[in-house]
């Protein structure tokens, strides 16, 4: 089955297709302002998960980050936290730093990563909201986290353009045209899961570490 594209054009963000596409289940990819992403609904479960692995080629335990309307939803799927992952987000949120906190136990392992913390593991996931508005339009519709990686299959490069995204490799069942994204690097990765920040993948934001 062919995949349906939709094109956002003009700043415009018809969300219909894309929310509808998410709510059944549906991969689907869609711009971000650093790179394309592919992703499903948090509410796809561990099968969404498993079919975003399989079309990006991702080796097991590739663990996902969620991209999220507003912090009050960020923050929900963790424990705990700490006063400056709060000071972070009022300063970088909607931006490209992702901030890695301890997870929620209810979330889908499959989902998660992992950090030292003393002598054991604990399970951490990784949120962001995202610097563009028409992906945050689209959050506020589907009113639920939305699994986010880019749309590349394993090892190739990340895409910053539509036209260099192979579709018929990645199969998904919507893809959102909206021609070149304005950033081209990934997000700073910071965690706050451990006692000290651990800035793990330095992107456009340089998070302030010492605040």
């Amino acid at each position: 089955m062919a995949t349906q594209v939709e094109v956002w054009r003009d700043g415009t963000a018809p969300c219909a297709a894309a929310v509808a596409a998410l709510r059944s289940g549906g991969l689907l990819v869609y711009p971000t302002e650093t790179v394309y992403g592919i992703g499903v609904a948090l509410s796809a479960g561990v099968a969404g998960i498993e079919r975003v692995r399989s079309a990006k080629r991702s080796p097991a335990g590739r663990s996902y980050l969620l991209l999220v309307a507003g912090q009050e939803q960020a923050f929900a799927l963790w424990t705990e936290v700490p006063e400056p992952a709060r000071l972070l987000a009022e300063r970088h949120w909607p931006g490209p730093l992702t901030l890695v906190g301890r997870a929620r136990p209810e979330l889908p392992a499959s989902l998660l990563g992992s950090a030292q913390v003393g002598n054991g593991r604990i399970a951490t996931v990784s949120v962001r909201v995202p610097g563009d508005a028409r992906i945050r339009e689209l959050l506020d519709q589907l009113g639920e986290p939305l699994l986010s990686t880019s749309a590349n299959v394993h090892g190739a490069e990340p895409p910053v353009d539509f036209a260099q995204i192979d579709l018929e490799a990645l199969q998904p069942d919507l893809a959102i045209n909206a021609g070149r994204c304005e950033g081209g690097l990934p997000s700073t990765l910071l965690s706050l899961a451990g006692p000290k920040p651990e800035l793990l993948r330095q992107g456009p934001v340089q998070p302030e570490l010492q605040s």
